[in-house]
């Protein structure tokens, strides 16, 4: 990032340069922002219990797409949700929400322009099943596991941390649940989401 300003402040350019520099730097920064908040999210997972309280599943997920598809329509993707209403949970409802806001994330990473991605919320027995699906490369299926792990980035060249995917599966573990990769028929990535529907039964 210093050496992108550094150029842009130094180095005599034309405006097309100039900006390209400093699109760059912006790029670098909302990298580095998130990194940030990710580590932040990592390490107060592990810090006392949380307070997790009934409330409507189906409300959080609306409102990180909601929160998403500005910039998916900047993207060219338009972004679904289905599923009933409401969808009730005991959950720790910013969690869940920092869950879903990665999952989009991660999905408007590699979701190609004119796609959608579609977002479904499902209750199978006692436990809720969000998925987050986008048309994208896809995950190559000796990685479905790796991608939960911090730092692991399976495309060297991509803008993501290497960390959002494991806030996801943190955030699946303190609520009893899991956070896992399913095979779709057509290209692209399934991340999947579960959450019991009673809450965690002991603070983990």
């Amino acid at each position: 990032m210093r050496t992108s300003l550094d150029l842009a402040l130094w180095k005599e350019r034309d405006a097309r340069s100039l900006r390209e520099a400093l699109e760059e730097t912006r790029r670098e920064v909302v990298r580095l922002s998130a990194l940030a908040g990710n580590l932040l999210d990592l390490a107060s997972f592990g810090r006392g219990g949380w307070e997790v309280r009934a409330g409507d599943l189906r409300e959080v997920v609306e409102d990180a797409a909601t929160a998403a598809r500005a910039e998916a329509e900047g993207r060219g993707v338009w972004i679904t949700v289905e599923g009933p209403e409401p969808a009730p949970c005991a959950f720790h409802a910013a969690s869940v929400r920092q869950a879903m806001d990665n999952l989009l994330a991660n999905a408007l990473r590699y979701a190609p322009p004119g796609t959608e991605i579609s977002v479904r919320l499902e209750q199978e027995e006692a436990r809720w099943r969000l998925s987050v699906r986008d048309r994208g490369p896809g995950i190559a299926a000796e990685h479905w596991e790796s991608v939960f792990q911090p730092f692991f980035r399976g495309d060297a060249k991509g803008a993501g941390t290497g960390l959002g995917l494991a806030v996801v599966q943190e955030v699946a573990r303190r609520h009893g649940g899991l956070a896992y990769v399913t095979r779709v028929d057509a290209p692209g990535t399934q991340l999947v989401l579960e959450l019991p529907e009673a809450g965690p039964s002991l603070t983990k």
